[in-house]
């Protein structure tokens, strides 16, 4: 509670905004899959927005990320956070965030007006100007060239850094430990952000390795590491503070493992529940821990939004995407 009460205001005006415009571009692309408008998958980061946008939110233009096939929420907080640092929930979406917004729909669709003029897809999102380097089809792909985009931020004498994020079955992918080593033994400013949401695809941590500390993997090579509750976004604020500090400082690379849940399956609009690898009780659980509603809830016990506000900022992000 503490930490909320000193946080500023401005910068959980932002995190709210943010997470709404997320929560509902993904439900117009679930929907929209649906109707048999997307080509391909459509893998759904309803439920981990969290991670996404509270270790995104303070980060530099000039700062890269990349991401999985599950990137949609990490590419989106990038654009925001670039055409518009700071968010104001009664005027939530202006024609540079409406921009934003309608070039990744028409990406995802297969249009030309898209980002990489629609040839990218769902999974292959890229905004180089905004520090989007691109998402990842290749489960742990992105970690090789998140490294070499660091690597380059540093011979070039910057003090910029990047995030490559991945999921928890990324951890045990040769390439993502291999980046690792590389990364320790020079001291490159590369932040490995794993979105552990307990399944890849079905496949839960326990069954696929015996350290279920994910972050734990940091350890091995010599890289301090973080694990955080991915549910709370100011709580990742707060770590990647000092993970920032640590990597701007020249010390070389970080681990952070947030703790977070995809509400739905692996791809599309139904629940994990309905495919048997999960109870309903188990998706209740992580429900009640929607990151919209935390940050939402805690803004208006500490007298900064009313519960209208909220519905109101809800209206505007919903109404961007029809």
């Amino acid at each position: 509670k503490e930490d909320w009460a000193n946080a500023d205001p401005k910068l959980l005006e932002t995190m709210l905004g943010q997470l709404h415009l997320i929560r509902a571009f993904e439900e117009a692309i679930l929907e929209m899959a649906g109707e048999g408008l997307v080509h391909g998958p459509a893998h759904s980061s309803v439920g981990q927005e969290g991670g996404a946008v509270g270790s995104i939110v303070g980060m530099r233009p000039a700062d890269g990320i990349n991401g999985s096939h599950r990137g949609h929420h990490q590419f989106l907080a990038k654009a925001i956070a670039y055409v518009a640092p700071q968010l104001d929930v009664t005027n939530l979406v202006t024609d540079q965030i409406q921009g934003v917004l309608q070039k990744t729909a028409a990406e995802i669709l297969g249009l030309a007006q898209g980002y990489c003029a629609g040839r990218g897809g769902s999974m292959h999102l890229q905004w180089h100007e905004a520090g989007a380097l691109g998402t990842n089809a290749i489960v742990g792909g992105g970690a090789p060239l998140g490294a070499g985009n660091a690597w380059a931020q540093k011979r070039a004498g910057t003090t910029d850094m990047t995030t490559t994020y991945f999921g928890d079955g990324a951890v045990n992918i040769g390439s993502v430990l291999e980046s690792m080593n590389l990364t320790a033994a020079w001291d490159i400013p590369l932040v490995f952000f794993i979105e552990n949401n307990l399944y890849a695809v079905s496949t839960t941590v326990a069954e696929a390795t015996k350290e279920d500390r994910l972050s734990g993997r940091g350890v091995g090579f010599g890289i301090p590491s973080w694990r955080v509750d991915g549910m709370d976004p100011l709580a990742v604020w707060h770590v990647m503070q000092e993970v920032e500090a640590h990597v701007r400082a020249g010390k070389g690379p970080a681990v952070v493992e947030a703790e977070v849940y995809r509400f739905f399956h692996q791809n599309g609009a139904f629940p994990g529940s309905a495919f048997g690898y999960r109870s309903k009780e188990e998706e209740e659980h992580w429900r009640s821990r929607d990151p919209l509603v935390r940050v939402a809830n805690e803004m208006i016990e500490l007298g900064l939004i009313t519960q209208e506000q909220v519905d109101a900022c809800r209206a505007q992000a919903v109404s961007a995407m029809e």
